[in-house]
């Protein structure tokens, strides 16, 4: 799933082309996508576009806004020609699928957003992800958007420990908590806990202040480098020119089961399951 690197990659990337372009058509082709009634879309211009954690939001004219997440396998298309026939003038972000290369729409498209310039597809191939399209104020109000925790960014050392320690969850878990801190997800949560040298299956309310505080500063870190690398393309992102992100380059555990550690301590990653994720330790500096 991409995380709020990828999608704040996407954010930046598309909005420098979107903004200011107005829909002219939309075809709905999946009921189970949409909630909302997407042709009062019609005749209105892109006004701007922001991010919530991970959920992209697209202002549009008339105090109305589009909400997407992309959850598993949720891709953005702007086709900038709008023939659907060649990926040389596309603009992706999402999940990788062959779609963002071959003809559109494909099987997958589940909204065609059609645009004074071009056409924009939604694809999604397991339908997890949604669009939601409403007014500005009740988006801002939707149960999903206001269950979330603020974002790292929003808050400071002692705020970030607070909601920590309040758990006795293992920190990763509580780091992935959406409704404790919103956007990190599990590549980040996992080197940030490498970071700050600490067991991911470590109890949330037994880390020490400096433990605390190195991790605070560590998923600001991961956060940080991954906006700058345009988001991490190991699994399931591209970014906004169709091409993979560049974080992966500079994982510190995860992915990199039976490496050494970046630390140069001997210690070789180990991988288990922690939640239902993968999740990986360096034995040696992370006990």
């Amino acid at each position: 799933m991409p995380e709020l690197p990828e999608i704040e990659t996407v954010k930046l990337q598309l909005g420098r082309v979107l903004v200011g372009r107005r829909f002219t058509g939309v075809e709905e082709r999946s009921k189970k996508t949409v909630q909302g009634h997407l042709d009062g879309l019609v005749g209105k211009k892109v006004t701007g576009m922001r991010r919530k954690a991970k959920v992209l939001l697209v202002d549009v004219e008339g105090d109305l806004t589009l909400a997407f997440h992309f959850k598993m396998t949720g891709q953005l298309i702007l086709d900038q020609d709008g023939d659907g026939k060649t990926w040389r003038d596309r603009i992706v972000g999402g999940h990788p699928t062959e779609d963002y290369e071959n003809p559109m729409p494909s099987k997958h498209t589940r909204v065609i957003f059609k645009l004074d310039r071009g056409t924009l597809y939604f694809n999604d191939q397991r339908m997890f992800g949604w669009v939601i399209i409403d007014s500005t104020l009740n988006i801002e109000h939707l149960a999903f958007l206001k269950k979330l925790g603020p974002e790292p960014f929003d808050i400071d050392e002692k705020e970030f420990t607070r909601r920590m320690a309040k758990s006795k969850k293992p920190i990763k878990l509580v780091l992935m908590d959406q409704e404790v801190i919103s956007g990190v997800g599990n590549i980040y949560a996992n080197d940030a806990c490498w970071e700050a040298k600490v067991n991911p299956r470590r109890a949330a309310n037994t880390l020490t202040a400096k433990q605390y505080a190195d991790l605070y500063k560590g998923v600001i870190e991961v956060l940080n480098e991954g906006i700058k690398y345009g988001g991490a393309s190991y699994s399931d992102y591209v970014n906004a020119h169709g091409l993979g992100g560049h974080y992966q380059e500079h994982f510190r555990t995860y992915g990199r089961e039976g490496e050494e550690c970046l630390r140069g301590d001997g210690g070789i990653i180990h991988k288990f399951d922690l939640g239902g994720r993968g999740t990986y330790v360096c034995p040696r500096c992370q006990e």
